[in-house]
């Protein structure tokens, strides 16, 4: 019995050898480091080839690479020039020819006339009675008009003198658009007409609405085109004019430049590189080859001195990607600078990437990331050494300066670093090469070099300050600046939520107390949460009045509504809050905040209502849509709202009491609690519900949050003592 070719192939032994890949000998993880240093590898060898146009050369329509001079003198006939030259003779309006029919406007108004005329004897034929005149109007025997029911009325209705006044107001009317266009009404005088100047014209008159809609339909019937354009006698006056441009010669001297780095590829500037052999060339095999084994080194370089310096780096193989991703990145935008670039490009911002590096990593790796790129930018522009000795000593001080970037003076600081290190590098460089010096030389120089210094600085502070939360996301975290810059109230989301509902803002700020509160109480993330807790009710800015937190005494909105559309407007606030804060590009952590602060929890309060009203009511349509708190800082901010609202609400109610007497005999308020008692029954409703379920928190953190709940509100709401009655001794 033969075996079947796969499961033959399955038992040889070489099939294993390939198909498994313990023959590599690598973890997942060193798959993982392998492929990222590919990817540097890959993108520093590409950035490297395309220095050099590729086998495509230039694009029409595309920016070109680099600029390109004439390599001898030559003189040619230009088919591109010439094709131009005819197309602009053959499209002067000149040539075309149009032809006119005076005799239809003529006859359209003869029939309009006789319409009108049979209209005006259907009115008042004795022979018919009311329903036979409306059947004659309705049918008449024009082909360009049909009148409905109600027009034919209208015209019945209409006495004598009504209907001499509609009469000569339709004649005028179609006589006014004929001779507004000389008799010669053209597709887009027609339409001008029917769309614009009969209504304007009709808005004059003393016609009501439906006459003026019936002059309007009657008169518009009886337009038609007259002037047509001659294709015949146009194509012929075209062709000759086409006939007439005389071939076009182009001289191109020996030097000129035929395109520039940057300028727009036309056709003409192929035809010029064609016609003097300056057309780019495809690279060759040895260039190829030599970037890659450079490629190959500077990879091996950076990736072992990750491999022994930064052991921990190298298990994440998220950050490690983005890492190498940024590397290559930044180097393919010098890439394109230095295309679109003659001089030297020292106002490129290198110290982006460093800077960036050490905020979201470590200095260390800022460092060697700067070298890196900085010898990878000087191949690109002919191993200049000085310029990677200049970029490097900039990364350098902005690595330096930077440090924890916890403010933006720090950006700021390494700006002005980046600048003074340019300029002092390139100076130095300059004196070293002039042989002899003169001022007007060096002031001219100067200037430039300390405006390229200062964009560089510029940029730097500009762009660090605005990437490195990108890059942090990317590589999975986000940076304390990140959310402390969110945290200010100028930005856009909170001034709207101040501005708009500044009951739900002070809500988020106090909910943002406890929540800051209660997570240095169990070493969670405070100021996340704190963030978190600021944006966490955005979604109420679209309807601020719905919500108690900022009705001010007024009454209720939702007392007129039915139970359903309250419950909807309620739990839209998250679903508007996920779409504003998407809007705003707030970090993912922050939304979900904003998707879990409620959970799938019931709007209880409505949901009651509707079972007071309705014999069937379905309970999901009266919950969020969640998903539930993931995380312990998701958790802490559901109870936080939670608690902060209850606590506030019972307290405006007088429902809040400081503690119970021993004697339950004694009289109390009704439904009043002590503190104490709201919080505990809040968090025990959540764990109750389910709500908490995929939060890992403890029992224990529950009762160390529960506390500082606790001890924070009290200081706030001071609630009063619930006191016992009055004894009267007789």
């Amino acid at each position: 019995m033969y075996e079947t070719p796969m499961k033959a192939i399955s038992h040889h032994r070489l099939s294993r050898w390939f198909v498994r890949p313990q023959w590599l000998w690598l973890s997942r993880n060193q798959l993982r480091q392998l492929l990222a240093a590919l990817l540097l590898w890959t993108g520093i060898w590409f950035v490297l080839t395309f220095r050099l146009p590729g086998a495509d050369g230039l694009q029409v329509g595309q920016p070109s690479p680099l600029s390109i001079t004439a390599p001898e003198e030559v003189t040619f006939t230009s088919d591109v020039l010439t094709a131009e030259r005819r197309t602009q003779a053959a499209n002067n309006p000149d040539n075309l020819v149009y032809f006119n029919d005076p005799k239809i406007p003529i006859d359209q108004r003869r029939n309009l006339f006789t319409l009108l005329e049979t209209i005006g004897r259907l009115r008042n034929d004795p022979t018919l009675d009311e329903a036979g005149r409306l059947r004659a109007l309705s049918n008449l025997p024009s082909a360009d008009v049909q009148l409905n029911t109600d027009q034919a009325r209208l015209i019945l209705a209409l006495d004598d003198e009504e209907w001499s006044l509609l009469r000569t107001t339709i004649l005028n009317l179609y006589d006014r658009a004929i001779e507004r266009y000389d008799y010669a009404i053209d597709e887009r005088a027609l339409s001008q007409l029917r769309d614009r100047w009969l209504s304007f014209w009709l808005a004059t008159t003393s016609l009501d609405t439906a006459q003026r809609e019936l002059a309007q339909q009657i008169t518009s019937a009886f337009l038609r085109v007259n002037r047509t354009l001659d294709n015949t006698a146009t194509e012929e006056r075209r062709a000759k004019a086409m006939a007439q441009v005389e071939p076009v010669e182009v001289k191109v001297l020996a030097g000129e430049m035929i395109i520039r780095a940057g300028e727009i590829v036309t056709p003409a500037h192929i035809e010029k590189l064609q016609a003097t052999g300056a057309m780019p060339r495809p690279l060759g095999w040895s260039e190829l080859l030599g970037y890659g084994l450079l490629a190959a080194i500077l990879t091996a370089g950076i990736s072992g001195y990750l491999h022994v310096f930064q052991p921990k780096l190298m298990t994440h193989p998220r950050a490690l990607t983005t890492l190498m991703f940024s590397i290559v990145v930044t180097l393919l935008l010098a890439r394109l600078t230095l295309l679109v670039y003659n001089e030297r490009p020292i106002f490129f911002p290198l110290a982006v990437l460093a800077v960036v590096t050490t905020i979201v990593f470590t200095g260390q790796i800022g460092f060697a990331v700067s070298l890196l790129a900085a010898v990878v930018i000087s191949v690109m522009e002919g191993n200049d050494l000085t310029l990677a000795a200049t970029l490097f000593a900039s990364c350098t001080s902005a690595i330096l300066l930077t440090r924890q970037a916890d403010r933006l003076r720090s950006f700021l600081i390494a700006g002005f670093g980046v600048t003074a290190t340019i300029t002092i590098l390139e100076t130095t460089f300059w004196l070293s090469q002039q042989a002899i010096f003169t001022l007007s030389g060096f002031s001219g120089w100067i200037a430039t070099t300390v405006l390229s210094a200062l964009a560089n600085g510029g940029l730097t502070t500009i762009l660090t300050f605005g990437l490195f939360n990108v890059v942090g996301r990317l590589a999975g975290q986000v940076t304390a600046l990140q959310l402390m810059e969110l945290a200010h109230p100028s930005q856009p989301l909170l001034r709207k939520l101040i501005r708009e509902a500044p009951g739900t803002y002070y809500h988020s700020v106090a909910v943002g107390n406890l929540a800051e509160a209660a997570a240095e109480a169990i070493g969670a993330d405070a100021l996340l949460l704190r963030v978190a807790a600021y944006y966490h009710d955005i979604g109420k800015t679209i309807r601020p009045a719905f919500f108690t937190d900022n009705q001010m005494g007024r009454e209720n909105v939702h007392d007129d509504l039915d139970p359903y559309i309250s419950a909807q407007i309620i739990i839209d606030h998250v679903r508007e809050g996920i779409k504003m804060a998407r809007a705003a590009h707030l970090p993912e952590q922050i939304i979900d905040f904003i998707a879990t602060h409620h959970g799938t929890g019931l709007v209880r309060h409505f949901y009651q209502l509707a079972l007071q009203r309705y014999d069937h009511v379905d309970e999901r349509d009266f919950r969020y849509p969640g998903p539930r708190p993931q995380t312990r800082e998701q958790a802490i901010l559901m109870l936080a709202d939670s608690v902060e609202a209850t606590v506030r609400a019972k307290a405006q109610h007088g429902k809040l009491i400081a503690k119970r007497n021993g004697d339950t005999s004694e009289r109390t308020t009704p439904g009043a609690v002590t503190l104490d008692e709201l919080v505990q029954s809040i968090i025990d409703a959540r764990v109750r519900e389910g709500e908490l379920n995929d939060a890992p928190l403890t029992m224990r953190e529950l009762g160390q949050i529960k506390t500082v709940f606790v001890n924070n509100l009290q200081s706030i709401y001071h609630p009063r003592v619930d006191y016992a009655p009055s004894l009267v001794r007789t």
